[in-house]
């Protein structure tokens, strides 16, 4: 899946695959109607909006956009709306990372004074394999930005109350924007850690940040770059691309003209928020991208899903070795016998329950495992999340899942503002969508575990 050698294998369309016709997405009256009764849009009043789109099994059963990319000029969002994904671009930055790892140009037990010589001691402890799951015990360049006086510790508050119409154009204001260098001169500043590394789970932007700037040192190409090269154009996730500092767009370029602007609800309107100085920084967010596009990666990912647990040994020849499933959604373990629950980009879950079916004798107790992949992406007034969810009858020691009986949901929810809802609006409509196929109860339907908040 991450592999360039992989892709190159891949003829077929994702589309043509899995019978999606892009001129006639499917939609559901039903599920229109959860996302009205959550984003509750006031009668006769534009209000930006949300795009969805929602796979069940081996079929495509939903894709539809709601609402406005820009209330200033009135332009709805469609398939094509660009949305900046937030912290939903780990996993891209992640795929790069374990691209490199499966072209033997990188270990995942590589340390980071390998690479970078300017950072202190601690370096030495932290593997790559920390960085990907949250367990490097690096601090928040965030609390570095403010701790050091480079900001108050209201500037985020400030920037959301604003108006400000950075997007979409996103231009340059700063005779020189921060950037991930500065990031990893925050960083090197910092002498101390609190703790080990692979002690504790701790949820890190800077690992990721310096999971980009490793990306770059390895490859000889910035992220925005590799991403580019060996991801996106072969995935044909055109309208895709990570933001940095050296990226810029022609005015009349669809990266511009397709892009949303985002907002903030403001004494109960909302308002255009946009310009940051971190909105230049890259490896844990700055991947943009559509709901068409995003249908394409989730469409591979059910694949991967599938092969991984029904087809394991092709999976792996595919893989020239690796089951990629293993490889993104794999819990780790760290000192002291602890399980962290992160895989590469994607938060985990896994379950097992007990269902009576109906068998050839009579009713019989099956167990059930269940697994969750799912992960929010929010900056500024953007709000997205991606939730898959699958489910199968245990197999006998030895056995592969059965196809047959293998069940999967695949839901991606973006958003160009923040609701004002005390819920996490996109993780509420997925977990929403989720009970019309799976039902209410946590037993059976995992996706019932989210926390919304």
């Amino acid at each position: 899946m991450a592999s360039r050698k992989v892709h190159k294998r891949k003829k077929q369309d994702l589309f043509e695959f899995f019978h999606v016709d892009p001129h006639c997405w499917p939609q559901e009256q039903i599920i229109d109607q959860i996302v009205t009764e959550v984003v509750k849009p006031r009668e006769n009043e534009p209000f930006p909006g949300v795009a969805v789109a929602v796979r069940q099994n081996q079929q495509l059963i939903h894709l539809n956009c709601y609402g406005y990319a820009n209330l200033e000029t009135g332009v709805p969002i469609t398939p094509d709306t660009v949305f900046d994904l937030g912290s939903l671009s780990k996993q891209f930055t992640a795929i790069a990372v374990l691209n490199l790892v499966l072209d033997k140009k990188l270990d995942l037990n590589d340390h980071l004074s390998k690479y970078f010589k300017r950072l202190p001691r601690y370096a030495d402890s932290i593997t790559v394999e920390d960085l990907l799951h949250h367990t490097s015990a690096l601090p928040s360049y965030t609390d570095i930005y403010v701790a050091s006086r480079r900001a108050n510790e209201d500037w985020y508050d400030r920037v959301l109350a604003k108006p400000d119409h950075w997007y979409p154009q996103m231009g340059l204001r700063r005779k020189r924007e921060l950037t991930n260098k500065d990031v990893m001169q925050w960083i090197a500043t910092q002498k101390l850690l609190p703790r080990a590394p692979d002690t504790e789970y701790e949820y890190s932007n800077s690992g990721y940040v310096i999971l980009a700037e490793l990306v770059a040192k390895v490859s000889g190409h910035r992220l925005s770059e590799y991403l580019n090269k060996v991801f996106f154009k072969d995935m044909k996730m055109k309208d895709s691309y990570a933001f940095d500092e050296s990226v810029s767009f022609p005015a009349g370029a669809r990266q511009i003209v397709n892009h949303a602007k985002c907002y903030n609800r403001v004494n109960g309107r909302f308002v255009p928020v946009g310009y940051t100085p971190l909105n230049f920084i890259t490896g844990d967010g700055n991947v943009h991208s559509t709901i068409k596009d995003l249908l394409r990666w989730e469409l591979s990912l059910s694949l991967v899903d599938l092969m991984g647990l029904c087809f394991p040994e092709e999976a792996k020849e595919y893989g020239e070795g690796f089951n990629f499933r293993d490889i993104l959604w794999s819990p780790v373990m760290i000192k002291k016998g602890k399980h962290v629950n992160y895989g590469a980009g994607w938060n985990l879950r896994r379950d097992k329950y007990k269902k009576i079916v109906e068998g050839k004798n009579g009713p019989v107790t099956t167990t059930y495992e269940t697994r969750a992949e799912y992960h929010r992406g929010e900056w500024l007034g953007w709000r997205n999340y991606f939730a898959r969810g699958s489910r199968w009858p245990v197999p006998k020691p030895g056995k592969a899942v059965d196809p047959n009986k293998w069940e999967s949901l695949g839901i991606v929810v973006l958003s160009n503002a923040d609701f004002g809802d005390k819920q996490f609006t996109t993780c509420r409509i997925a977990q929403e969508i989720s009970r019309l196929f799976w039902g209410r109860f946590k037993k059976d339907n995992i996706m019932n575990n989210f926390n919304c908040g």
